[in-house]
């Protein structure tokens, strides 16, 4: 399997951004990571969402979370970076902006 293409969201570029030097290097590094991924699980590290959020997978770095998809664009696989935040609350949220963006269609 290539390399995908990874691309992220203007949430996800911010919220990395205003980390300290260390734990922001660690989310872009597993960010450009997914370059590489499988399509598999890897716990604890990266797992497939279900349920509302089946279709979507996160990855872990400590605290934080990244939400994920792969698409396929033009022939070639696109690793979409959605949504980012803190274990505590990140799949609350991501479920209410899918539901507010479901509801405005």
């Amino acid at each position: 399997m290539s390399a995908a293409k990874v691309v992220w969201s203007e949430q996800v570029e911010g919220y990395v951004r205003r980390k300290a030097p260390a734990p922001r290097r660690e989310l872009w590094r597993a960010i450009k990571g997914l370059a590489d991924w499988n399509g598999r699980e890897n716990p604890p590290h990266l797992r497939l969402l279900e349920d509302d959020l089946a279709g979507y997978a996160r990855v872990r770095v400590r605290g934080e979370r990244i939400i994920f998809r792969e698409d396929f664009e033009g022939g070639q696989r696109v690793i979409k970076c959605l949504y980012a935040g803190p274990r505590q609350t990140i799949y609350e949220v991501f479920q209410e902006l899918l539901l507010d963006e479901l509801g405005s269609d």
